[in-house]
């Protein structure tokens, strides 16, 4: 397992799988359930906290649970359902129940979200026919089916997302700070080359690092708000 950064392969060295590139799987070794999230150590997180935090500020990331209002690909929109517990009447109590599909609102998309279709397996190969579907009842949560539970998200939860973040603006590069059109759609497939990403971050004096946490505006949410009205 690597996480020298000195000793990561370069992409291009990476083997190829099902006739993609980059296949990154041997990289943190055979069982691995991390990914690229196996480059955020303690030393990172400690380097960004000291060298970035500089007035406190925060700014919230998330969209709401319920947007998009309509969620896409036919999926289930979130319902929000407030429930009274005051009995008797002189207490002061709700209960919060959600139902959402987590392609609502601010999500990752774990190791087994997409595969690759045309071998029909996941992240370190493991095929989609390993993937329990339907309701998993957990009757004893400290008694897991580790099977059920395979390259679940909750790995990433549990190593926890703590890092240096870098937002590159690919529309204000684009656009040129808004006197140009977007030479792209956001809602349509437009590949954005590495070159591109490169220059956006050198005209922002930005300086990549390993285990950087890169954000991209590409104006998704932009046409969402104003043309898809959602």
């Amino acid at each position: 397992m690597s996480r020298n950064f000195d000793d990561l392969p370069s992409f291009d060295k990476l083997p190829s799988f099902g006739g993609l590139p980059g296949c990154a799987w041997e990289v943190w070794g055979k069982g691995d359930e991390l990914g690229t999230v196996n480059l955020l150590t303690d030393e990172v997180v400690a380097r960004a906290a000291k060298e970035e935090i500089q007035t406190g500020k925060r700014v919230t990331m998330n969209w709401p649970v319920n947007f998009p209002s309509k969620p896409m690909f036919n999926r289930r929109p979130p319902e929000h359902k407030v429930v009274s517990r005051t009995n008797p009447p002189r207490r002061a109590s709700n209960d919060d129940e959600l139902h959402i599909n987590t392609q609502s609102g601010t999500q990752w998309d774990g190791l087994r979200h997409f595969g690759i279709f045309s071998e029909k397996c996941f992240y370190q190969g493991v095929p989609a026919s390993e993937i329990p579907q339907g309701v998993s009842n957990i009757s004893d949560p400290t008694n897991v089916d580790k099977q059920a539970i395979k390259l679940g998200i909750h790995n990433w939860a549990q190593h926890g997302i703590c890092g240096r973040g870098v937002l590159v603006d690919l529309v204000k590069f684009y656009t040129e700070d808004g006197t140009k059109p977007l030479p792209y759609d956001p809602w349509k497939t437009h590949p954005i080359p590495v070159s591109d990403i490169k220059a956006a971050a050198d005209k922002q004096g930005v300086v990549f690092r390993p285990a950087d946490i890169l954000l991209l505006r590409v104006g998704f949410m932009q046409v969402a708000i104003t043309l898809r009205n959602i």
